[in-house]
């Protein structure tokens, strides 16, 4: 006996079997593909992060190897005087 479509029930058994054997092999690969994508975004995140790290940082040498800021680290942290002047060292009780 056959329904109003003239399709068995063994054989939409039988096609919904062989969807399933044809979708297993796809279903690692999917998630892998979602997962290397997860990745990808948050190596992207993490690069715009570091380029903005890495900016701060060429702007913080940029001021550290002015001549201004290499004679003030000379004058208040090594005690260095340019020629002709007199260094005066306050000296406390």
């Amino acid at each position: 006996m056959s329904n109003k479509h003239g399709r068995s029930p063994l054989k939409l058994v039988l096609a919904g079997i062989m969807v399933v054997v044809l979708l297993l092999p796809i279903v690692p690969r999917i998630k892998t593909i979602w997962d290397l994508n997860h990745q990808m975004e948050q190596l992207e995140n993490q690069k715009t992060e570091l380029q903005s790290v890495n900016r701060d940082l060429e702007e913080e040498l940029e001021q550290a190897s002015s001549m201004a800021t290499v004679e003030k680290i000379a004058r208040e942290q090594l005690g260095m005087v340019k020629p002709g002047e007199t260094r005066i060292i306050e000296v406390r009780p």
